[in-house]
């Protein structure tokens, strides 16, 4: 049985586990840019709103290279909830809205924490989230793509769209 508390899925399992993702990882880094291209068409068909969050991070000051990696890793994820069967109900403006505000309340409030009250926070919001696995994979590629060094003022929102992707999946309507 699903049941949903205040947007997030309530399930012992989540979504997409570890040997899902190492599969669309391993998938993706074999694919033609071809097959990356036909993964984008069905992300604009079912996913519009996920892929417009990468897509429009170029409107922001985001170079091609940084959208690529977005753009990775919406795929990543694409392939790996394919990998485990379940089919998400569509993203809306309304979820990317919901989410994004809820990473930036959870970024400000641990603003001015000292460390050991930095870590229990941390420690708090890890606990209850849903995809630890994917969250941990789109942060891991954004450290290694460098965005923490990106020295421009709308750096920061390319960032926050890859935590607020896996917001949106962890979120989303379960439909199969």
């Amino acid at each position: 049985m699903k049941t949903k508390i205040k947007g997030r899925h309530k399930s012992a399992q989540p979504l997409v586990s570890a040997e899902h993702l190492a599969s669309a990882i391993k998938t993706v880094a074999a694919m033609s840019l071809k097959e990356k291209e036909a993964v984008c068409d069905t992300l604009y068909a079912t996913q519009p709103n996920l892929l417009g969050l990468v897509l429009v991070q170029s409107s922001l000051g985001a170079t091609m290279e940084t959208v690529d990696v977005l753009l990775n890793i919406l795929i990543v994820f694409h392939i790996s909830i394919e990998n485990s069967g379940h089919v998400l109900g569509t993203v809306s403006e309304a979820d990317l809205k919901r989410n994004l505000e809820r990473a930036v309340a959870t970024i400000r409030f641990t603003e001015g924490l000292d460390e050991k009250s930095f870590d229990q926070s941390v420690q708090q919001v890890m606990a209850c989230e849903t995809e630890k696995v994917l969250l941990a994979y789109a942060i891991d590629t954004m450290l290694r793509a460098g965005f923490p060094n990106l020295r421009y003022e709308n750096s920061k929102y390319h960032m926050l769209a890859g935590i607020n992707i896996v917001n949106c999946i962890a979120t989303a309507e379960r439909v199969k």
